[in-house]
């Protein structure tokens, strides 16, 4: 998933340097194109549009299940804190009732024998 997300980060990050390259004149779109018809150049920038938007949207949708990826990640790991101190605080417990005492004095009694 983190992978993913850089590979398209990487993507959309090459997009914005094309686009401007092209919209600032250092990338001249007839030698694209191999042509000087207008209706291609217009065609181009379509294009251009389109695939600008298909990638942003990928973009955010990508964002927002890597988010959503996270908050799970970390439900997760609160979940498994919580049962961990759970079972610390019946372990204390039974350590105070003094149970546990007696459990290991049968169980040390029992080695010994």
């Amino acid at each position: 998933m983190k992978a993913l997300k850089a590979l398209l980060d990487v993507l959309v990050f090459g997009y914005i340097i094309f686009t401007v390259l092209l919209l600032a004149g250092a990338i001249d779109e007839n030698a694209i194109l191999n042509t000087n018809a207008e209706n291609e150049v217009l065609t181009l920038y379509k294009g251009l549009v389109a695939v600008g938007g298909v990638v942003m949207l990928a973009r955010v949708l990508m964002s927002s299940i890597y988010v959503a990826d996270l908050q799970h990640e970390k439900y997760r790991a609160e979940l498994k804190i919580n049962n961990l101190k759970a079972a610390l605080y019946e372990k204390r417990q039974a350590f105070r009732s003094n149970s546990y005492k007696e459990t290991y004095a049968e169980e040390h009694q029992a080695e010994v024998a």
